[in-house]
């Protein structure tokens, strides 16, 4: 499958600059890169009102950053899904035994999860993941069989903005942009979305764009959420921005060439730098948000 192959090639580029997180934040101006990120995974499990000893999935759960600090902030029992067995590896690397108890880390299509049970879970979460799968219909209809009645789903998705113009040029090459370095389908609005989440049973209990709220709040004091791929140099998450990333190809050309490097490592690289870029301009321009938050009831 095209995600599964594309997380193969760049797992190990997310690590390298973003950390075991793969998500964007808001952030205050005087907070930390480390801490924005937290914070966002921690403003999600607020609104699902974990608990300890809820069973919770994670529905694309990368290598498992998010589940553990969301586990050791509420308790919750959860196990992340993933499609891809080279982040299931990874992240059974980077669960600490201490934490295993209670962070479970499986292979599978979220899409079709034939190892889970119906009604298993108390809530279920998903952060950036959705995205990869167009219409959400059929990840919409498992996170519903597999919640318990009355559980709740919540989500951050990719988004594109009412600012963004399908009739405008400009407009639609930053979309492609960021579709073809991102590997992935055709990026949607929030309507469609919700058409999906009512399809497959859900009530909505809410919707927003996080990064349009946190605007109004921090005002002057806003970071905004693409500023780690905006910046030209950082001492905090410096393989990030463009200096890091221009660095991080020049080396990759290197070791390819040594054979230290797999073939194709330089491309994965110009590929997530094409990424970057758009979603810079797709940021500036407010045709996109990666935050948009969706919450639902099980009726």
């Amino acid at each position: 499958m095209i995600t599964d192959t594309f997380y193969n090639l760049v797992t190990d580029f997310y690590e390298y600059g973003w950390g075991d997180s793969f998500h964007f934040a808001p952030r205050y101006r005087g907070e930390s890169f480390k801490e924005s990120i937290a914070r966002h995974e921690y403003y999600l499990a607020k609104k699902l009102n974990l608990n300890p000893g809820e069973k919770v999935l994670d529905m694309g759960s990368g290598v498992g950053g998010p589940m553990r600090r969301i586990a050791k902030f509420t308790g919750s029992n959860i196990t992340g899904v993933t499609l891809n067995e080279y982040q299931v590896r990874r992240c059974q690397m980077l669960t600490p035994e201490s934490l295993k108890p209670i962070c479970h880390c499986i292979q599978g299509d979220f899409t079709n999860l034939v190892n889970l049970a119906d009604e298993t879970f108390d809530k279920v979460f998903s952060i950036e993941a959705h995205c990869h799968v167009n219409p959400r219909l059929k990840v919409y209809k498992e996170a519903f069989r597999v919640l318990k009645k009355g559980g709740l789903l919540a989500t951050y998705d990719w988004v594109m903005t009412p600012k963004f113009d399908p009739s405008n040029e400009e407009h639609l090459k930053i979309k492609r942009g960021v579709e073809h370095g991102d590997g992935l389908p055709d990026l949607i609005t929030p309507e469609l979305i919700l058409k999906d989440a009512a399809e497959a049973g859900f009530e909505v209990v809410e919707h927003f764009d996080v990064n349009k709220m946190y605007e109004e709040i921090y005002k002057d004091g806003n970071v905004p959420w693409y500023y780690p791929l905006q910046a030209s140099f950082s001492i905090e998450g410096w393989k990030s921005t463009t200096l890091g990333r221009k660095t991080t190809t020049g080396l990759l050309y290197v070791l390819e060439f040594l054979k230290i490097m797999p073939k194709g490592s330089v491309q994965t690289a110009k590929m997530l730098e094409d990424g970057a870029e758009n979603l810079v301009k797709a940021g500036e321009k407010k045709i996109f948000t990666p935050m948009y938050f969706f919450l639902y009831r099980k009726k």
